[in-house]
């Protein structure tokens, strides 16, 4: 395979960076996003069937959808048809984020490989963000399965992030393709199992974690050789050479650590990487990060009692799940959660695209993860809430708690002075102090700022709903723009105007909250992010549930999936429902506090206020709440035209939303109405498949037949309810009196 055009859709290649019989991969330029990215094309034709190339782009949608800040962003895919007879397979391309720094293998080379051990704390932090990265990707299915040196990216951002670099984890689902071919790459760090022609599970991972602390301690990899087979034959049947004999400054406890990870029976070593992270912490006597341990507590692992000295990486890391967080490990569908897949991103979601629309156009088809920057010509721009997805159960943290800003078209600001980006509180609450983003850099017009938010991750859309960027000093800057509003130069505020015919006379901003933060009918039930939160999240574990079906069925288990099906149903239908629904000795087996509220349930006999919390009632399900809150904030008089469009394609998706969710009801009660006989018989598989379709259509949206592009779904719909939340930037003017 060879890329002569040097311009693929918005792409500029620049550099080739490397060329194989798998693929190349370029250094580009995004003409559209006005950033540099990296380019990798993979050829298919090892995928020998559509429904493998459809499962390739499903598992590259799962990687994109981690959106971790310790695992590279893929920004958008798109398939190339055969341009020629030379090349009889499409081609995938992957825009993914440009990293500047080096690789892990680099930085081996250079320290450990000559004899200069890294530091212990630097070796801490490192192996602290792999680990939080990686048991995210776990916990939504994602396995790395390729894990070496020269696929960790070491990004220096500042000197306390340390001499090693932040690590970014790269090539996640590539090694799938590529495991089809043959390859003279020497295997240093593959596990027994995958050597053996077995699947790469979490432990595999694991063991490619033990390779890579084996080689930071003593220089080398634990199994060498000049020959690929004569390697593996070392991984399958040889024992590794303890690392304190190779380097006499690694304890007897480091070495046990690592020998673990490199146990030949991948029951024996780490069950996750958290827990390997804290037994070397524990090797090296240093406190564990305190995002470590948090994470460590949400899969369950027990920590000691006495409070540990901040540890060097303390502030380094986020351990981001998404909006969509796997339940707790003690549920008794633990071990289905491990696998569910595709979390949010403010804005979107990559399609997956069929092979049929691929071999029919010239490029394939390519959905962005953002949408085109649009500046007046006077300057201006957007800014938007992100989530970091680092949540926690009882509050609204990690929703909403960064903010993206895009501006172009400014002018530079005058000598001496510089612009400085805020967001302030609502207009009626003067007593919210203004919080600083930062000093904004221009670059010909344009600016680009990520506010990564507090340590505590605190929700902004709480407590924010105004955008200002000043021009004030450039070496005493005012801290607080309040003061003097001769330096605002540029403003958005989320409507704020009561609506009268409101029965509670709510604003469209007090509707976005109940939407995207807190909402009264779910915090007193101790569920807190917001409506469209819980339904996305919900929608996302019933089509999860739904996708163990099938292989249930194949497996034979009758229990199993009427098990899988109570569940279901006791999503959609809520705890006070499912009683008049299913017999009554019928046990209950979603999460009891989850699952209070059903997606669907039945709508209230009185048309309550959006607001009104159904205290000691049945409350009405997420789709009727939803979209009595997205009527009442597009009634709002100060809701723009592209507002109301976007509510109308709001309402149509939640109308579809229902329609699959009904089908995946009545699929369900069918099936649970089925002996365990039945069940097993051909029909019911047809009944199963229609419920998962059904149940994916409502989290994830259905392909437009016309354009192979996925709309709807309740992912869709909660990062367009974001869309509503968006700060549309321009000039400031005061306002007239």
């Amino acid at each position: 395979m060879r890329i002569e055009s040097q311009r693929i859709g918005q792409y500029e290649l620049h550099q080739r960076l490397h060329q194989e019989n798998t693929g190349e991969t370029w250094r580009a330029y995004d003409t559209v996003a006005q950033r540099m990215v990296i380019l990798k094309f993979c050829r298919t034709d090892a995928l020998e069937t559509a429904d493998a190339l459809a499962g390739y782009l499903r598992r590259i949608e799962d990687v994109a959808s981690l959106h971790h800040p310790n695992i590279v962003h893929i920004h958008n895919v798109q398939v190339l048809a055969p341009r020629s007879t030379g090349e009889p397979s499409p081609l995938i391309c992957l825009a993914i984020e440009y990293i500047e720094g080096e690789t892990l293998a680099d930085s081996i080379a250079s320290t450990s490989a000559v004899g200069k051990t890294p530091p212990a704390a630097e070796m801490l932090q490192l192996f602290s963000f792999l680990a939080l990265a990686l048991d995210t990707a776990h916990q939504r299915g994602v396995i790395h399965g390729n894990l070496k040196p020269t696929n960790i990216l070491l990004k220096q951002e500042s000197e306390a992030q340390g001499r090693i670099g932040l690590p970014i984890l790269t090539d996640f689902a590539l090694s799938t393709v590529l495991s089809k071919r043959q390859s003279s790459d020497i295997p240093l760090y593959l596990a027994p199992e995958q050597i053996k022609g077995m699947p790469a599970s979490e432990r595999s991972d694991i063991y490619a974690l033990g390779v890579l602390l084996y080689e930071l301690y003593t220089g080398t990899p634990p199994f060498r050789g000049s020959r690929p087979i004569a390697v593996m034959m070392q991984h399958i049947n040889a024992a590794p050479t303890s690392p304190d004999l190779v380097n006499p400054g690694v304890s007897p406890a480091l070495a046990q650590v690592i020998l673990r990870c490199l146990a030949k029976d991948p029951q024996q070593r780490f069950p996750n990487a958290t827990s390997l992270a804290l037994a070397l912490a524990d090797a090296l006597h240093l406190s564990a990060p305190e995002p470590l341990r948090r994470f460590a507590l949400s899969l369950g692992i027990t920590l000691p009692t006495e409070s540990p000295a901040p540890a060097a990486v303390e502030s380094a890391g986020r351990q981001a799940t998404d909006i969509e967080k796997d339940l707790p490990p003690q549920r008794s569908e633990a071990m289905l959660a491990r696998s569910r897949r595709r979390a949010n991103r403010a804005l979107a979601i990559i399609a997956i695209l069929t092979l049929v629309f691929i071999l029919g156009t010239g490029f394939g088809a390519m959905l962005l993860m953002k949408g085109n920057l649009f500046a007046p010509a006077q300057g201006g721009g957007h800014a938007f809430f992100l989530n970091s997805g680092q949540l926690n159960q009882s509050t609204t943290q990690g929703i909403n708690d960064e903010l993206q800003v895009d501006l172009a078209n400014l002018p530079d600001p005058a000598a001496g002075k510089s612009y400085y980006a805020w967001l302030l509180g609502d207009i009626k609450q003067s007593e919210t102090i203004p919080l600083f983003l930062g000093r904004l850099t221009l670059d010909q017009g344009r600016l680009h700022l990520l506010y990564k938010g507090d340590q505590q991750h605190t929700n902004l859309l709480a407590f924010f709903s105004r955008f200002l960027v000043t021009e004030d000093s450039t070496r005493a800057p005012s801290s607080d723009p309040l003061l003097d509003q001769s330096t605002w130069r540029y403003y958005a505020a989320l409507p704020q105007t009561p609506d009268a015919a409101d029965p509670l006379h709510f604003s469209m901003l007090d509707h976005l909250r109940h939407l995207l933060v807190e909402s009264p009918e779910l915090a007193i039930r101790g569920l807190h992010g917001g409506l469209a939160f819980w339904f996305a999240r919900n929608a996302a574990t019933v089509a999860s549930l739904a996708s163990t079906l099938g292989e249930d069925w194949h497996n034979g288990s009758a229990r199993t999936i009427r098990e899988q099906i109570i569940r279901i149903l006791d999503y959609l239908d809520g705890n006070a429902v499912i009683k008049t629904d299913l017999p009554a000795s019928t046990p209950w087996l979603a999460d009891v506090r989850i699952a209070q509220v059903p997606l669907l349930g039945p709508a209230p006999k009185e048309a309550d206020p959006p607001g009104y919390v159904f205290q000691n009632e049945t409350p009405p399900g997420y789709v009727y709440l939803i979209q009595t809150h997205l009527n009442g904030a597009v009634l709002s008089p100060q809701a723009t035209p592209a507002q109301h469009q976007l509510a109308i394609q709001i309402n149509g998706a939640i109308d579809d939303a229902r329609q699959s969710l009904t089908s995946v009801y009545q699929d369900a009660k069918r099936l649970f109405s089925m002996t365990d006989a039945q069940l097993l018989q051909s029909s019911a598989l047809a009944v199963i498949d229609d419920l998962a379709t059904q149940a994916q259509y409502a989290y994830t949206g259905q392909p437009n037949p016309s354009t192979g592009v996925t709309q709807g779904g309740s992912l869709w719909i909660y990062n367009n309810f974001q869309r509503l939340a968006t700060f549309d930037v321009e000039p400031y003017s005061v306002p007239k009196s």
